[in-house]
Parts: structure tokens; sequence; C-alpha cells
């Protein structure tokens, strides 16, 4: 496992987050930045995750279901998706075009995407407004 530091940019607790490079069951992962909810204030936050190493003076949580972003998020996250696959194999079968199961793969595809930007732009909306006393 990798450790980082990181800092919850509302609550401002340090600590290190433990993770698997490049992975991730419990988190939504964008580049160096991770979603996951503070283990101090339980909000989901971005984080960054760029300062490599640990600081032994801080608690140490790790990629879990403390930190997770729930199970509503990827409910909401993968549930169309498999939805739209499900939807397009059935209707592959019964009209034989597959062009329609292509049509219902792209937009579950465009629904996840949508969704994490969506998830992205709202959990930086609210931690910064938290962050700066703007509403």
């Amino acid at each position: 496992m990798t450790t980082s530091i990181v800092e919850c940019p509302h609550c401002y607790y340090r600590f290190n987050y433990e993770f698997i490079p490049s992975a991730s069951f419990y988190s939504i992962r964008l580049g160096t930045n991770r979603i996951f909810k503070c283990p101090q204030c339980k909000e989901l936050h971005v984080f960054k995750i760029t300062k490599f190493g640990k600081d032994s003076s801080l608690p140490t949580h790790g990629d879990n279901s403390e930190t997770g972003v729930g199970a509503k998020v990827w409910a909401l996250l993968l549930g169309p998706l498999f939805a739209f696959i499900v939807i397009g194999f059935f209707l592959l079968f019964a009209f034989q075009l597959f062009g329609v199961y292509i049509i219902f793969l792209l937009l579950g595809i465009v629904w996840t995407f949508a969704y994490i930007i969506y998830l992205y732009l709202k959990v930086s909306r609210t931690t910064n407004s938290k962050t700066y006393g703007a509403n």
C-alpha cells in the first residue's frame, strides 16, 4: 500500500491515507484527486493525494468503508450503466440490431461520466463554500 498525507479542505483534519495506486473500491479516483469521506467530519470532499510519505504523528486511515463514498453513490454511478447494458442486450437479441446495443452502451457510459462530473462539481462547490464561508 502507498501512503499519502492529506488534509480535509473543510475541517482541516490531517491524516495518513493508505491506498492502492491506480485502483480503489471505496473512493472515486480522478487523476491525483480522489473523492472520499473525511474520517473526521464524515462528508465527501475532493482530496489531493500528491504528498507521498507517512507522518507517524498523524492517524492513519485507509481506502475502506470508513472513508468510502457509500453505496448510494455507487448505485447511482453504476446502476444505470448496468441497466442500459442489460436493456441493450435484450434489444439486441429481440431485434438483431447491433447498433441498438451500441446506443444503449454509449448511453450508459455517458451517464457514468456525467455523474462523475456532477459529483466532482458538487463536492468541490460544497467544499469551497464551507471553507470560505460563502453560501
